[in-house]
């Protein structure tokens, strides 16, 4: 690479990270659920070196989701930086992901003359960044943006590397690098895991079948797979291996019934609720993507034609191959190398959506395909479509789905001094603090002394009917307790029942607010007593 090349690379990632980052600062401050729950509370849990055990479950499930790509946000906060300067940062993988993704397009229509490849990328391109999850997770401490730079990344490693050798042996190190990314996100996140599994998957059916092609593609899945456990082990390896010790179960609590912790019941933590549930609801998910109601894949509206408009023009591109199959009408293909790239895209592209449809549905984690729509979608109309008309049907597509998509929003505040702005009334010390909500309130928790300790007492993953060891280490604990008690809810007055059954009441006339800038807000924190026998 020239250092002309260098450079115009540089100046095009610095240019999508000052728009990624203007774009965040424009749609305001973050405040999603997620944020309010977890995002602050986990990474100043496990720095102060009491997630497990000091705490327990206080901010409930997601307590004991790895923290690793959530450090960042708290150490910007934890140093006073400006909340504007933080939205800034968090849009830098949203950028870095666009910078591949442009990398990645021009491979893919390597095929094209010069001046329909520039609109097909510039089509292609427009169309994948501005999707309705994409854009409504920019900025935002949701952490599908980092996975999506990284993965992005990872694909563009393995098909230059397809491109590069005219769809021969790809050079090994790129396709391990490419796993040792993917590896990084899935370790990150864990929902990221599909696309490691699709990815392998595409390099080992990337050329046509034969014993050569076949023992070829294998040692290079091989050589990916290795990568994705190097990643892994990098990123989830010291988190696992704490929730080993603690819990004796590495992804603690989910699958629980396979590893059998005593911690939490040998059940899954839940059963899918979102997506298809029929055989007519998965041959016509695609199509229903493009705004449902609540609920049926996210939790807020949204409006997005990109999986329905990719649906139906590989309908259509399939019905038309078949006819020319029948008819035994010639049919151009693309060059080799390119053909190659193109199925290593389209069967990742698949098997993540099936894997994803199958464990997740939640559309958030899916924004990689919602890029690789954009591209997908100019492919399909350039094989459609006769010479010289890709130009004129690109734009129109690229205008016709950027312009009806209306983006979801987890919630969003205006910018102050501070991120959070919490206002704390007097807590005596060696308290404890019983979360009685399945509110989002972690994030109020480091604000209290720090002598206090936190039992989310009933929560997405702790009751007080459950009966497993972490339910009764919490009710241990709390009749052990010889320091003042604490009630923090919202919203106020709920959890009443469930201080009942620990023995506790309420001290109402001592009740107090927890005021902050967030939605979780003002959160009720009131004394406790012993229930005095009547």
């Amino acid at each position: 690479m020239t250092n002309r090349s260098l450079l115009r690379d540089a100046l095009l990632l610095v240019a999508l990270v000052v728009v990624a980052g203007l774009v965040s600062l424009l749609r305001g401050q973050d405040a999603n659920w997620d944020l309010q729950n977890y995002h602050y509370y986990n990474p100043w849990a496990w720095w102060t070196g009491r997630i497990f055990d000091r705490d327990i479950a206080a901010a409930q499930l997601q307590t004991f989701h790895n923290p690793l790509f959530d450090l960042p946000f708290y150490a910007m906060v934890q140093w006073n930086w400006a909340p504007r300067v933080i939205a800034f940062a968090l849009a830098i993988p949203t950028g870095v992901a666009a910078f591949f993704f442009a990398k990645l397009l021009p491979l893919l229509f390597d095929d094209l003359p010069p001046r329909e490849r520039a609109i097909a990328v510039v089509c292609a391109f427009a169309i994948g960044m501005t999707s309705a999850m994409g854009v409504a997770t920019l900025g935002t401490t949701m952490n599908e943006w980092p996975g999506v730079a990284l993965v992005m990344a990872a694909l563009w490693l393995v098909v230059r590397g397809a491109l590069r050798t005219n769809a021969g042996a790809m050079p090994p190190g790129a396709v391990c690098l490419a796993g040792v990314l993917v590896g990084i996100a899935t370790g990150g996140k864990l929902t990221a895991a599909m696309f490691a599994v699709a990815l392998c998957v595409a390099i080992l059916v990337r050329t046509p079948r034969g014993p050569k092609g076949v023992r070829g593609s294998f040692r290079e899945a091989v050589l990916f797979g290795a990568g994705v456990v190097a990643g892994i082990t990098l990123t989830l390896g010291p988190w696992a291996l704490a929730l080993w010790s603690h819990f004796e179960s590495p992804l603690f609590p989910y699958f629980n019934d396979w590893f059998q912790s005593p911690w939490w019941d040998a059940t899954p933590v839940f059963a899918r609720r979102y997506g298809p549930h029929s055989v007519e609801g998965w041959l016509m998910f695609p199509f229903h993507l493009i705004g449902p109601g609540e609920g049926f894949v996210t939790e807020v509206p949204y409006r997005d034609a990109r999986f329905p408009v990719a649906w139906t023009l590989a309908i259509v591109a399939g019905a038309a191959w078949l006819s020319t199959k029948f008819a035994r009408r010639p049919h151009p293909l693309p060059p080799r190398a390119v053909s190659a790239a193109w199925r290593i895209i389209a069967v990742f592209v698949m098997l993540s959506f099936l894997i994803w449809t199958a464990q997740h549905s939640i559309y958030r984690y899916i924004v990689t395909l919602d890029l690789l729509c954009g591209a997908i979608i100019v492919m399909l109309l350039q094989r459609l479509l006769r010479p010289g008309y890709l130009a004129g049907a690109a734009i129109v597509a690229a205008v016709a789905i950027v312009s009806t998509t209306r983006f979801a929003d987890w919630w969003h505040v205006k910018f102050e001094r501070s991120w959070f702005n919490v206002s704390v009334p007097q807590v005596d010390r060696n308290a404890l603090v019983l979360i009685t909500s399945d509110a989002p309130v972690g994030y109020v928790l480091p604000f209290l002394p720090p002598d206090a300790r936190h039992f989310g007492i009933v929560n997405s993953i702790n009751d007080p009917a459950r009966r497993n060891k972490l339910q009764e280490t919490v009710r241990n604990a709390v009749r052990d307790h010889q320091g003042p008690m604490y009630q923090l809810t919202f919203p106020a007055g709920s959890g009443s029942l469930a201080l009942h059954a620990y023995g506790l009441e309420r001290i109402q006339a001592s009740c107090t607010e927890i005021r902050t800038k967030m939605v979780a807000s003002p959160i009720e924190l009131c004394p406790l007593q012993r229930e005095q026998l009547r």
